[in-house]
């Protein structure tokens, strides 16, 4: 008698389907990689505002924006920051934060990445850089930096750069408004200002924003950069009225290293820095007025391997160095009736101190403190470029006629030079209003040298009449068209005046930084005497 076997059939298949079950879930749990672990550190908040509650709405959003379930764990803001307080007690991650340091952090918390980054708010003007580094060092780092003009753009910039993440380190495609790319940018319309090597992504926003180095609280007057300690490095020397101060770049922040007091009579007005008198340590010249802002008293420092040294004083002269071909070329201007009068001379070094060698033939109403020579006209032209008292850029020949007047107005500055007394009841004195410095340089890198120069626009247009206020400031490189000295790129405006600007390798990467001085105030108290600036830069390319 044959009997079935069907359901001894049915338990086998059962038994093996059931095996087969248990080893592809034992296989795909020995398998399966574990979640990457993400550690985002609070960004760094520039600002002269108080933005701790955007500081942590950036955490918020972007550890919401980066987790995934069983792929992607991202570290709570509590075990992140005990690990930061940890990190500053250790010479190696102590201090401002940057890549090496968050490598070593990030090993120490045995995370896979570190997001870090900053968020500078001045004026009008947001931008977020942030870094996406792989503790491992397998992959470079994941770098990101955007500008816009409006604070409500935060958020969109965050969306921006938490699906770049997404996308390029998890390999991650989200199709959610929340990561859409931004769109790209229209082509310039004619007419419209063209880029000098790349520059333009400074005005519109791209990789090359400004940084903010330095927050401080009261009036940078006056600004200059260079190499002081003969130590490869770039120091940056900022001025308040009677002291200097000394800063080096470590990360992205500028440290103090040096504070040089002098007598509180003085009102620094300008500086320089450059080695005249050629013994290997370039001298600090500095313009100074006296304490009523009607004379002058201006003096030159240098490092002499172990301090700063006063190598003259009490010089009754405007100084300015300017670069020429065959090097920096010292200028002095005599006190004259003011700031615009005094006769021009180039000086040479004698000893410890500086003599007059040859005067200067330029157009009435020169200020030497905002004077550049260089080409204008032609690539082999040597012409001067100045801002006179009214503000006009004027370019003059070598003869010292002036061949071109600008409609616009240029320069001015929160510096001034009081005139003699002129009112029948000597109740006011007039303003001379100082202008910062002009300069050329090769921006583009294409053998031609445009013209940097500052443009502080004023509240109303001046209708404030004899006191200037000044709502923003941008700094703008011109070039000759053929008939005028015209735009061919500006920096986004920035609240309040720009007071100086330097150009040098403040970074030490062999590109050049556009290093500037802010002087800010709040929108709503513009007759009020406190202020507050900041030192930012632009990264020449």
């Amino acid at each position: 008698m044959l009997t079935s076997n069907k359901p001894m059939k049915k338990g086998w298949l059962f038994a093996v389907a059931l095996l087969l079950l248990t080893v592809l879930t034992v296989n795909s749990g020995i398998c399966a990689d574990p979640p990457r672990r993400v550690a985002v550190f609070p960004f760094a908040m520039n600002s002269p505002q108080d933005l701790a509650f955007l500081q942590n709405g950036l955490f918020s959003m972007l550890s919401s924006r980066l987790a995934d379930p069983g792929k992607v764990d991202v570290l709570d803001r509590e075990t992140i920051e005990k690990f930061l307080a940890q990190a500053q007690n250790s010479d190696a991650t102590k201090g401002v934060l940057n890549e090496s340091k968050a490598r070593i952090i990030g090993a120490d918390m045995g995370v896979d990445y570190v997001l870090f980054g900053s968020l500078t708010h001045f004026g009008e003007s947001v931008s977020l850089d942030a870094r996406m580094v792989d503790i491992a060092g397998a992959t470079p780092a994941l770098t990101f930096f955007e500008q816009s003009n409006n604070m409500g753009d935060v958020i969109p910039l965050v969306n921006s750069f938490a699906g770049d993440i997404n996308q390029k380190v998890f390999n991650r495609n989200i199709n959610n408004e929340l990561y859409a790319q931004q769109a790209p940018q229209a082509p310039e319309a004619p007419g419209a200002l063209q880029t000098a090597g790349g520059m333009m992504a400074m005005q519109q926003g791209g990789q090359q924003g400004f940084i903010t180095h330095l927050k401080f609280e009261g009036v940078i007057g006056a600004m200059a950069a260079g190499d002081l300690t003969k130590d490869g490095r770039v120091q940056v020397v900022a001025a308040t009225d009677s002291d200097l101060f000394i800063y080096q770049l470590e990360g992205n922040r500028l440290v103090q290293t040096e504070k040089l007091e002098f007598d509180s009579n003085h009102r620094i007005v300008s500086l320089d820095i450059a080695d005249i008198n050629k013994n290997g340590y370039p001298e600090i010249f500095v313009t100074s007025l006296t304490v009523h802002r009607d004379g002058l008293q201006s003096f030159v420092i240098e490092y002499n391997g172990t301090s700063y040294v006063t190598l003259v004083k009490d010089e009754s002269c405007y100084y300015r160095v300017m670069k020429k071909p065959e090097g920096a070329a010292l200028l002095s201007q005599d006190k004259g009736k003011g700031p615009f009068n005094g006769q021009v001379y180039t000086m040479m070094a004698s000893g410890d101190a500086y003599t007059r060698e040859k005067r200067i033939r330029m157009p009435r109403y020169t200020s030497v403190l905002s004077l550049a020579q260089g080409p204008v006209t032609s690539e082999t032209a040597n012409e001067y470029v100045m801002i006179n008292e009214h503000g006009r850029l004027i370019v003059a020949n070598d003869s010292g006629s002036a061949d071109w007047e600008s409609t616009e107005k240029y320069g001015f500055s929160g510096n001034f030079w009081l005139l003699p007394r002129k009112d029948i009841d000597a109740s006011f004195q007039e303003m001379a209003y100082l202008h910062p410095r002009l300069k050329f340089k090769d921006i583009g890198s294409d053998g031609k040298q445009e013209l940097i120069v500052v443009k502080n626009n004023e509240y109303g247009g001046g209708a404030f009449g004899r006191y200037k206020r000044f709502k923003d400031a941008h700094i703008e490189m011109l070039a000759w068209n053929g008939i005028a000295m015209a735009p061919v790129f500006q920096t986004t405006s920035v609240q309040g005046w720009i007071s100086d600007f330097a150009v040098a390798d403040m970074d030490g990467d062999g590109e050049d930084e556009l290093i500037v001085s802010v002087v800010t105030q709040e929108k709503l108290s513009i007759l009020s005497k406190s202020r507050s600036s900041n030192i930012i830069s632009y990264k020449l390319k």
